[in-house]
């Protein structure tokens, strides 16, 4: 069953199935249990040898639950082999880069681990996968993540919504946070700002407007409705009053529905007599395509 807020799951099996992965390398995605298959053998590698994964998504690891993770290896040892695959010389991190570097911190010379062969496209996907499954990227790191993909992989959004087992507004409405600008981004990433509200932010049609907006967010605490309420209050003041015209309640109303649909700003101009007019920016021709899929459009 597919998890509409977003879990993951959708298509995991045919996804892993057609790109070469063990069954054993699919639950490495859905638990926390390693086991080697029939043709996999564990063994103990130089700590010295192994990379990090040169996919791995997240870029800040906890150094006080490290601390806590060695202090068990200590007392218990590695109860779970790390997944590697071989890289020259050397072996890259598939999935355990937390348990390698607790393990390191215990001034271990080897590890224990089981080699895999597998592809650069597996190898990120299930990078990506495991980390979302364990809530442990952030915001950014989790847009990032989807970013580097969509690159790699040549995937629009709809096909890595599907990839990932996401919802595709989901993946949309994570890449628009890429559009703010890097101090935006990193309180975001020390949570002083949620997701929602750095959304809001990107409703603002000056970046000179930014710092003020900003600012009032983080003092006064502002929920999302009262960022959004903020950002159309600074954008207005940009604009010449228009006496006695007032916005239509039905085409806020629907602008904000087509915006969580298209995951970019819309704007619904309603006219007299039930005219009217429906504004989708989009940034880029990738942009596009995305919103020309949500269409179901296709264009030569």
């Amino acid at each position: 069953m597919v998890n509409k807020k977003g879990g993951l799951g959708k298509n995991m099996d045919s996804l892993f199935g057609s790109n070469g992965i063990s069954k054993q390398a699919l639950e490495h995605s859905k638990t926390i249990t390693r086991v080697a298959d029939d043709a996999e053998k564990v063994v103990d590698l130089p700590l010295a040898k192994i990379e990090a994964n040169p996919f791995q998504p997240r870029l800040k690891f906890d150094e006080d639950s490290i601390k806590e993770l060695a202090q068990s290896i200590k007392e218990n040892g590695l109860l779970t082999p790390i997944i590697v695959r071989k890289a020259g010389a050397k072996y890259q991190i598939i999935a355990g880069e937390r348990r390698f570097r607790a393990t390191k911190t215990l001034f271990a010379k080897t590890i224990t681990a089981i080699v895999r062969e597998t592809n650069d496209e597996t190898m990120a996907t299930l990078a990506l996968i495991e980390n979302l499954q364990r809530d442990n990227l952030d915001p950014i790191e989790e847009a990032r993540a989807y970013a580097n993909l969509m690159s790699q992989l040549e995937l629009t959004q709809s096909k890595l919504a599907d990839r990932v087992g996401k919802e595709r507004t989901t993946v949309a409405n994570a890449l628009r946070l890429l559009k703010l600008p890097d101090k935006v981004q990193q309180l975001v990433q020390q949570g002083e700002l949620s997701m929602g509200q750095a959304r809001a932010l990107l409703g603002l049609e000056k970046e000179s407007q930014l710092n003020s907006v900003l600012s009032v967010v983080l003092k006064d605490g502002l929920n999302v409705r009262q960022v959004e309420a903020l950002v159309k209050k600074a954008n207005a003041g940009d604009k010449p009053k228009q006496p006695g015209k007032q916005p239509s309640p039905f085409a806020e109303d629907l602008a904000n529905r087509l915006e969580d649909k298209f995951g970019t700003k819309v704007k619904v101009n309603a006219g007299k007599k039930g005219s009217g007019k429906i504004e989708i920016n989009y940034v880029s021709n990738r942009d596009l395509e995305r919103i020309l899929e949500i269409l179901a459009i296709e264009v030569d």
